[in-house]
């Protein structure tokens, strides 16, 4: 096996419905708006059973992933090799903008994750860089995905191919790409060539998606069967978040 090898980390924010109900404190007046209509056909657009179908898929093919689990909706399953059960907060609710008790009750590690994954990606706020991750290391969660740094709803999140880093004695997974049940050939075939790119990188490729939006799950198939493909020629390593701590 080559000494540098990408590794590549599926990560699945399982939250049903909940973020569509609640919408996004960063939306504008026609976001909100589009927001609530999303919310009133959800289930035409988008499928509440959607975890469902993925747990079956990734049981079946013994494919390694991370799933962010809301913890008022959803408990781990039975435990494999493969599944990393990580926490996704209690009620999905914006880590940097709500008060310390309400803060602490969100992150309370009630599963004994070690992986965690914030709603919006909201963990760190210029305002108080190390709050949040005070709270999750007393927690002991051990790794987070990260995007960047807030100003209150302001952000300056982006995606990023590196190795983790360590903030305050937690380890920090960038986010590289995302995917949906929905997205196109062109965006799928991006993903593919972006890690063929980079398949020499010592780093982690971490590719996010929602648990709701797979009403098809022919993207997630083909995802499988390509990353399997890479993995056979020795281009690439699939991971759970849990497996690239250890």
């Amino acid at each position: 096996m080559k000494n540098k090898m990408l590794k590549v980390c599926v990560v699945i924010d399982v939250e049903g419905f909940i973020s569509l109900r609640q919408g996004n404190p960063r939306w504008n007046r026609w976001q909100r708006f589009k927001g609530k209509i999303n919310n009133l056909i959800k289930n035409f657009r988008y499928d509440e059973k959607g975890f469902d179908k993925i747990y079956n898929l990734i049981i079946r093919e013994k494919f390694p992933v991370s799933f962010m689990l809301v913890g008022s909706l959803f408990s781990p399953r039975k435990k494999t090799e493969f599944i990393d059960y990580g926490y996704h907060t209690l009620n999905h609710l914006p880590l940097t903008l709500i008060n310390d008790k309400k803060l602490e009750r969100e992150v309370k590690n009630i599963s004994r994750a070690i992986s965690f994954s914030a709603p919006l990606w909201m963990i760190e706020d210029v305002k108080n860089p190390d709050r949040v991750f005070n709270v999750l290391k007393k927690e002991k969660y051990r790794v987070v995905v990260y995007r960047g740094i807030d100003d209150g709803i302001k952000y300056c999140h982006y995606d990023a191919i590196k190795p983790l880093i360590e903030r305050n004695g937690i380890f920090c997974l960038y986010k590289s790409n995302d995917f949906q049940g929905n997205s196109s050939k062109k965006k799928m075939t991006s993903i593919f060539r972006d890690i063929e790119k980079n398949k020499d990188k010592k780093a982690v490729y971490c590719i996010t998606t929602h648990d709701f939006v797979h009403k098809n799950l022919n993207n997630f198939v083909w995802l499988i069967r390509v990353l399997k493909e890479m993995q056979e020629k020795k281009m690439i390593k699939i991971v759970n978040m849990k497996q690239l701590i250890k």
